[in-house]
């Protein structure tokens, strides 16, 4: 399980044969001996996190699907409460396709969090196939626009939706737009607070990536293109930073992917023994609603899954300005195709015209792009290109 990274610690102060730039510091250079143990609060005020929510949303998850399930116990028992039953996917298909709603909450310097819940500023809407040994990821922009009439605080925006609405639990408002507006049922939920991201990473020794191209900072410090073991700073700052990219945070998602890939490799080979010595670490920010025995069941059958079963998607969508705001607008007639192609398999399509959702603009740029697993884990992935209208992996969609 030891492992020696290769490209360790990411220290903008040091040279390490970079550039080194006129600043003496960065806000990536922090002590890797802090971590978010048993006595960190999550309520405290911290600086905004770009990236280690949306590693960790997925994290959690694959613990979870993989094998670390009784580790949960006393977390599971503990009585987290349900989503409503109207939410959940149909029962005559329920033994076929299970769909879960992963939220990775995170808490803003100078907001009021006196209610406990943060901005769920990852929303990543899972689909497991059971009966095609298939799982489609749907990532939602946290600038999504949700319309005026959705409680949001005056936003706008689906990141602010869950602590704005009145159901319990909270993840539960989140849940209800995403059935009424996109038509996607939800049968569990999965919320994780955002604290122990490095500490997981660092735990298990560092964690074998692919890095597309070269990254450079704001400071002249470059992450160089290559596979390679990276420990928990520095997969945190590959993945948070979005200045590299013409579309920002559209492109971080798609960098995303490339970690949530290697923590599926990773976690999916993990003896049992392993999971459960890293799970002491973040165990305290987990919430969810799926039980013992639905885990257990689950593990067995994602660790199965093959890479090439294994495909991530950004809805179709692009940046706008609207009313004074900056806002993501979701393509309805291409959300509408992607949603019927990948995220209903056994269900009747839905027509764009039955999406509630609001569609602010289309200009027909920044859609809906799709990796598999394998193309990332190999190296072939055409960044920014791959579109849904050029699926790298055959659909299973339609009514059975």
């Amino acid at each position: 399980m030891k492992k020696q990274p290769t490209n360790p610690y990411y220290h903008p102060e040091e040279t390490q044969g970079r550039r080194r730039a006129a600043q003496s510091s960065s806000p990536y250079a922090q002590d890797t001996r802090k971590t978010g143990g048993s006595g960190a609060s999550p309520r405290k005020k911290k600086k905004k996190k770009g990236g280690h929510r949306f590693l960790t949303t997925l994290l959690v998850l694959l613990l979870i699907c993989g094998g670390g399930y009784y580790a949960l116990n006393h977390l599971v028992t503990g009585g987290a409460v349900s989503l409503p039953n109207l939410l959940n996917t149909p029962q005559e298909i329920r033994d076929d396709v299970v769909n879960i709603l992963c939220a990775g909450i995170d808490y803003e310097e100078g907001r009021d969090y006196s209610d406990g819940m943060g901005m769920t500023d990852v929303v990543m809407y899972v689909s497991f196939d059971v009966k095609a040994n298939r799982i489609n990821m749907l990532q939602i922009p946290r600038d999504t626009y949700v319309g005026e009439e959705v409680p949001t605080g005056g936003t706008g925006k689906i990141n602010a939706v869950a602590r704005s609405g009145k159901q319990d639990p909270a993840i539960a408002n989140l849940a209800s737009v995403l059935n009424e507006q996109l038509k996607l049922p939800v049968d569990y939920y999965v919320t994780i607070d955002m604290d122990a991201f490095k500490t997981v990473i660092n735990a298990i020794g560092g964690i074998e990536v692919t890095v597309p191209f070269d990254i450079t900072d704001d400071y002249g410090n470059t992450l160089r293109a290559g596979t390679q073991i990276v420990d928990g700073a520095t997969a945190e700052f590959m993945v948070r930073q979005r200045h590299n990219y013409a579309n920002a945070d559209l492109g971080r998602l798609e960098m995303q992917r490339y970690m949530y890939s290697a923590l599926l490799k990773t976690f999916k080979s993990f003896p049992a023994k392993d999971i459960v010595k890293v799970m002491p670490a973040y165990i305290q920010y987990v919430k969810t609603d799926i039980g013992l025995a639905k885990m257990g069941g689950l593990a067995l059958k994602v660790r199965e899954v093959p890479s090439e079963n294994i495909t991530m998607f950004t809805l179709p969508c692009e940046p706008c300005n609207w009313n004074g705001k900056s806002l993501v607008s979701v393509h309805k007639e291409a959300a509408a195709e992607m949603l019927n192609t990948y995220f209903r398999p056994y269900s009747e399509p839905v027509p764009a015209d039955q999406l509630t959702i609001i569609e602010l603009a289309n200009n027909g740029r920044d859609s809906g792009t799709v990796q598999s697993m394998d193309k990332i884990d190999s190296g072939t992935a055409n960044w920014g290109k791959d579109s849904y209208t050029q699926p790298e992996t055959p659909a299973s969609s339609g009514a059975q």
